[in-house]
């Protein structure tokens, strides 16, 4: 049933874009600049500075579980500190290496708690959210819905498993927005009363499609144009009335009839985005870390391409290195990629895995030398946190 914007949902409109969320905002929470007591957490980018030791001082980033990974200490619990007692709690850790260590903790950049909007508004998108705001409020700030909106079906997203039912029609007719407090990461989905499905995340071509009986997953798959490289395809899922289905992406992409379901009208369907990623370090031209493609497995001469190749003249590919991290302890791999770049031995060419430090030694610097500047441990470490 098509439904159109009450006069209660204009003035909440009207009231909301005067006072509530700031649409597309880049800053931090008001004041949170000016506060002594600021409190840290997952987001916030912060300069630690160790007096009289560049190597040690450095920028970081507060990681989503609330930790951070720093020489020497390893990691370090960050969230819900402030950064004096950041600075004090490194302090004590840092003596058992140095003497008397003067140690200062500053937020260089802060997070911005953001809400977001999709589905059937005005102007979908993400928000800023204040504290105390209400789903009336922000469907105020996403422009209201739109004519195709089916407000008795509105649905909140949390995480990878939880979905709450929202009937918005309800709430604007009784002029209270539902009892759900909003947390800072929630999806607010306005489906559309007609027949659609929607597709959002990792695919080359996101949004609304037109529904037709007997469509299953691979068919909304090709409509949207498959799944990007970034794709995490094996933690799919489809969000349906206030349900999540997990599905398998990638086995749909192999041909798996079974993982490749029937969809229903008003299925809203997500690929997420892979946290996995590699690293390649050493004599190659872009060192950093890189996604790692979930769809085409990768191998050592795809990550080297990814990096530029190796340096001219200074790469060494006859012993080139894999430090994988496994049940806790590294394992070196060694790999003359050269016999496979020449076709001498493709089975040099060694498939990759998440986390994987790919090293590329310079001429004259073998891996066990190499071995000798760092742990490897706290390398590893040390790449997939400050990068």
């Amino acid at each position: 049933m098509n439904l159109r914007v009450p006069t209660l949902l204009a003035l909440l409109l009207a009231g909301s874009l005067v006072t509530g969320l700031s649409a597309g905002a880049t800053g931090a929470p008001a004041g949170a600049a000016a506060k002594e007591g600021y409190t840290l957490g997952p987001g916030d980018t912060i300069d630690i500075l160790v007096v009289g030791d560049q190597d040690l001082s450095r920028a970081v980033t507060i990681k989503p579980e609330g930790t951070i990974d720093l020489p020497l200490v390893g990691e370090v619990t960050a969230a819900g500190k402030t950064t004096s007692q950041l600075a004090a709690d490194l302090t004590k850790r840092y003596s058992r290496y140095l003497v008397a260590p003067s140690i200062t903790v500053a937020v260089r950049e802060f997070r911005v708690d953001r809400i977001y909007v999709l589905g059937q508004v005005n102007r979908p998108g993400e928000f800023q959210i204040r504290p105390g705001v209400g789903a009336l409020e922000l469907l105020a700030s996403a422009g209201g819905p739109t004519d195709r909106a089916d407000l008795a079906k509105a649905t909140i997203i949390r995480g990878k498993t939880e979905t709450i039912d929202l009937d918005l029609h309800d709430a604007i007719a009784k002029s209270k927005s539902p009892d759900v407090k909003l947390e800072p990461g929630d999806v607010l989905f306005v489906p559309a009363a007609d027949k659609r499905i929607v597709i959002l995340g990792q695919v080359n071509r996101p949004g609304a499609y037109d529904f037709l009986e007997g469509q299953r997953v691979s068919n909304l798959l090709a409509g949207a144009g498959g799944v990007t490289p970034q794709a995490a395809p094996q933690r799919a899922f489809i969000v349906r009335g206030g349900e999540q289905i997990p599905v398998d992406v990638q086995k749909v992409l192999t041909g798996d009839t079974e993982a490749n379901m029937p969809l229903e009208a008003g299925d809203m369907m997500v690929v997420p985005e892979s946290q996995d990623r590699i690293a390649v370090l050493g004599a190659v031209n872009r060192p950093g870390t890189y996604p790692y493609d979930q769809v085409k497995p990768m191998k050592l001469i795809d990550a080297i391409g990814l990096a530029g190749g190796q340096q001219a003249e200074l790469g060494d590919l006859s012993q080139v290195g894999i430090v994988r991290l496994v049940g806790g302890k590294t394992k070196t791999i060694s790999a003359d990629l050269g016999r496979a770049l020449s076709g001498k031995d493709m089975s040099q060419n060694l498939p990759l895995q998440p986390g994987d430090v790919v090293y590329v030694p310079e001429k004259g610097m073998t891996l066990n030398k190499a071995a000798q500047f760092f742990n490897v441990l706290s390398f590893v470490k040390y790449v997939f946190g400050i990068f």
